[in-house]
């Protein structure tokens, strides 16, 4: 490859990576919404946090695609050793080690958000189920860590 193809491809990454960059950092944002808005349980915020990150999601998914067809790596050893091979000065794959940590930050806080999600949903279907006089079940763990629901026995205190 040529010095000016080289250099242009060296740009051409840099660029992917700071598009990549931009999309994390408003996924950042995202993620901080909702949080704020489980928080102060509105649903409708929280949806249309759900939408916005869903759209982020996918627009990070298409610039990973397009770094992978631009470097021809798609896995992550072999992405940090082509990025090498395209800037010998580590720039790049400095960038690409940051930006992955990053949106492994990310990753981790969109789980802490959606198990935030499963405790209210679930505190509402005791909730409801109390209100409806129905039997709240609620799961355990068996001895092999799969969840089972304990039948019969209690009174609902719904019921008199």
């Amino acid at each position: 490859m040529s010095r000016a193809a080289a250099a242009g491809q060296v740009r051409a990454i840099g660029g992917m990576l700071a598009e990549i960059d931009g999309l994390a950092a408003r996924m950042e944002t995202v993620l901080g919404e909702e949080q704020a808005a489980l928080a102060a349980r509105d649903a409708e915020a929280i949806a249309a946090a759900a939408a916005r990150k869903a759209d982020l999601a996918a627009a990070l998914e298409s610039a990973r695609a397009g770094l992978e067809r631009e470097t021809g790596a798609t896995s992550g050893p072999a992405l940090a050793a082509a990025l090498r091979r395209a800037d010998p000065g580590g720039t790049l794959a400095r960038r690409w080690e940051a930006l992955r940590t990053r949106l492994a930050a990310l990753r981790h806080r969109n789980r802490a958000n959606g198990l935030a999600i499963e405790l209210q949903r679930r505190a509402t279907a005791q909730a409801l189920a109390v209100l409806r006089g129905e039997e709240a079940e609620p799961s355990t763990y068996g001895p092999r860590g799969a969840v089972r629901t304990p039948s019969g026995g209690g009174r609902s205190l719904g019921r008199g």
